[in-house]
């Protein structure tokens, strides 16, 4: 099993598509998937999965403040309402959060439970949720202030993906002499992620597709995992160090701090680092790989994660669950099944203006 073929909307046993001594990786990708998360899809695999999704998004709300709209509606009941809730600041961040976790609690009722978890980024908050670290209300609190902080702070920057390994990224910099573009995230050993301010940035893309490196800007309209957010960090941790932490239920393996968190470990401050702190995904797939995960399961929409497992875990095996963007009219939605895509998104983001098949620009964008 190299990857499923579940259809979106036929049976889901994720269990019968295991062997007994599989152990799984959950991966909880990061902010600006740019679909809507087809929560109803997986609330038809039966009853046990529908009442996990209700009650992840009902624990959801409880974090929320007045004025938000309702994530079960938007998501669950009558999701033709997510895109126009969605142009609020927050919504889309939200729901993916809400989705993640939704996905964690859903398949734990269908038979798996995790072994492992890998947060990207903003979804870090997720896996340590589904590890136990937080409540489900918490976290969301949590992605509720760090949007708004990330908005504050990173305003006049974004982020670009370039189908390149990191030293070429750094070529590309160095070709645009723009040191104030940054290294934010290495995707797979092919693909990396640059963050830096709205000008600079576009001198890097300019100078990646002179040199013919493919570059495109990412629905991230915020610097993140840069430098000069320095102190965003600080006042996040500040904000989000109130909220409980309990022992860690599942391993949850950081891409930021490049190992396995502790129970000693302050991970508030591990959250927050994410702000500042560049991202290897590569090699923490690779860790938790060696550390026993035979597979890895993409918790939420779309197949980011997974794809950049098959792309840095040789021979990686992975399947996704049927929580899919919705398709536009006319453009089928894609199939696990199908061939990855010559880059992985940042932060599980398709790049603006080139979307994926099946995949509308992100209203946050």
């Amino acid at each position: 099993m190299s990857h499923s073929s579940f259809q979106p909307d036929g049976p889901f046993d994720p269990a019968g598509e295991l062997k007994p001594d599989d152990v799984c990786a959950f991966l909880f990708a990061g902010t600006g998937s740019a679909g809507v998360p087809d929560l109803p899809s997986l609330a038809r695999s039966g009853p046990a999965a529908a009442r996990a999704a209700a009650d992840v998004l009902d624990a959801v709300q409880e974090g929320l403040p007045d004025g938000w709209p309702s994530l079960r509606a938007i998501l669950l009941e009558d999701p033709a309402g997510y895109r126009a809730a969605a142009r609020a600041p927050g919504v889309a961040q939200l729901a993916g959060y809400a989705s993640s976790v939704a996905v964690d609690r859903a398949l734990r009722t269908l038979g798996v439970q995790p072994g492992f978890a890998v947060g990207q980024s903003f979804g870090e908050i997720a896996a340590m949720v589904c590890a136990g670290v937080f409540a489900v209300a918490d976290g969301a609190r949590m992605a509720v202030s760090l949007v708004d902080v990330l908005a504050r702070r990173g305003a006049g920057g974004g982020m670009a993906l370039l189908e390149a390994g990191e030293d070429g990224a750094r070529a590309c910099i160095g070709a645009a002499g723009a040191p104030e573009v940054v290294v934010a995230c290495l995707n797979a050993p092919s693909v990396t992620v640059v963050s830096g301010p709205d000008g600079p940035l576009e001198a890097v893309l300019e100078a990646a597709r002179a040199s013919g490196v493919r570059g495109v800007r990412l629905a991230v309209p915020y610097l993140s995992h840069h430098p000069a957010m320095a102190g965003a960090d600080d006042e996040w941790y500040s904000i989000i160090r109130a909220f409980p932490q309990r022992p860690l239920e599942v391993p949850v393996h950081s891409p930021v701090r490049g190992r396995a968190y502790r129970d000693d470990d302050d991970l508030h401050r591990a959250l927050a680092d994410c702000i500042v702190k560049p991202v290897r995904l590569p090699e923490t797939l690779r860790a938790v790989h060696a550390a026993g995960a035979t597979v890895f399961a993409e918790a939420g929409s779309g197949n980011a994660l997974c794809q950049c497992a098959r792309l840095s875990v040789p021979g990686a095996q992975t399947f996704l669950v049927p929580l899919r963007d919705r398709p536009r009219q006319g453009v089928p939605s894609p199939r696990a099944a199908e061939a990855p895509p010559e880059g992985a998104g940042a932060e599980g983001a398709p790049p603006v203006g080139k979307s994926a098949p099946g995949v509308t620009p992100d209203p946050q964008a």
